[in-house]
C-alpha cells in the first residue's frame, strides 16, 4: 500500500477563547494540539492531538483534554495543505486527518491519547509539520516545541519509521522502537 503524505500547517499558539473566535471565521475540519503543564508536570509537554469535523464546537473548555491541562494551555490548529485522500470516503473522518493525528499520537506517545498511541497506524502516512504564527503569513522559524517533529514517516510495521527533527536531532529505528 503507497504512503499518503500530509502536509500540516499548524497555526498558533491559541488560547482557549481565541479558538473561539478564530473558528468562528475559519478552519471548519481539521486537527489540532494542545500543549501545557499537568498537575505534576514542571515542563510544558505535547499533551494532546485530536481531529475534529468542526474545531468551533469540539474545542471548548468541556474537551476532556482540556480539563487535564489547567496550566500553561497552548493551542495549535492544524490544516492539511496537501491534497486529501482520494477515492469514496469509507469513514466520517477523513483518512488523512486520521493517519495524521495517529502517526503523532503514535510516535511521540502523547499521555493524553489513550487509544492512538497503542499501535501503529493501519496505513503507511508521511507527516510534513509546518508552524505559522496567527497572522496566517509569518512562519516560525523554530518549531513551537522542541518534542514536535518536523517530519514523520511511518511506511508500515514491516520498514524502519523517522521522527525527524530537522537541525540535528532524528530518531530511526523499527516501530516496535516507539513503543514505550
Amino acid at each position: 500500500m503507497k504512503a499518503l503524505t500530509a502536509i500540516i500547517d499548524w497555526f498558533g499558539p491559541y488560547t482557549l477563547e481565541q479558538v473561539r473566535e478564530v473558528t468562528k471565521f475559519d478552519f471548519d475540519d481539521g486537527l489540532y494540539v494542545l500543549i501545557g503543564k499537568q498537575p505534576f508536570q514542571r515542563k510544558s509537554w505535547i499533551q494532546y492531538i485530536g481531529i475534529a469535523k468542526s474545531l468551533k464546537t469540539r474545542l471548548t473548555s468541556q474537551h476532556p483534554a482540556v480539563g487535564h491541562i489547567p496550566r500553561d494551555l497552548e493551542i495549535w490548529l492544524g490544516e492539511v495543505a496537501s491534497p486529501r485522500t482520494p477515492g469514496r470516503k469509507m469513514k466520517v473522518t477523513d483518512n488523512m486527518l486520521d493517519l495524521a493525528e495517529w502517526s503523532h499520537a503514535y510516535y511521540l506517545q502523547l499521555p493524553l491519547n489513550k487509544n492512538k498511541r497503542k499501535t501503529p497506524p493501519f496505513r503507511p502516512i508521511t507527516t510534513y509539520n509546518r508552524w505559522w504564527r496567527i497572522d496566517y503569513e509569518t512562519p516560525y522559524l523554530k518549531r513551537p516545541h522542541a518534542d514536535w517533529p518536523d517530519f514523520i514517516d511511518h511506511l508500515g510495521e514491516d520498514y524502519l519509521a523517522k521522527v525527524v527533527w530537522f537541525g540535528g536531532k532524528q530518531i530511526k529505528g523499527p516501530v516496535s522502537d516507539f513503543k514505550k
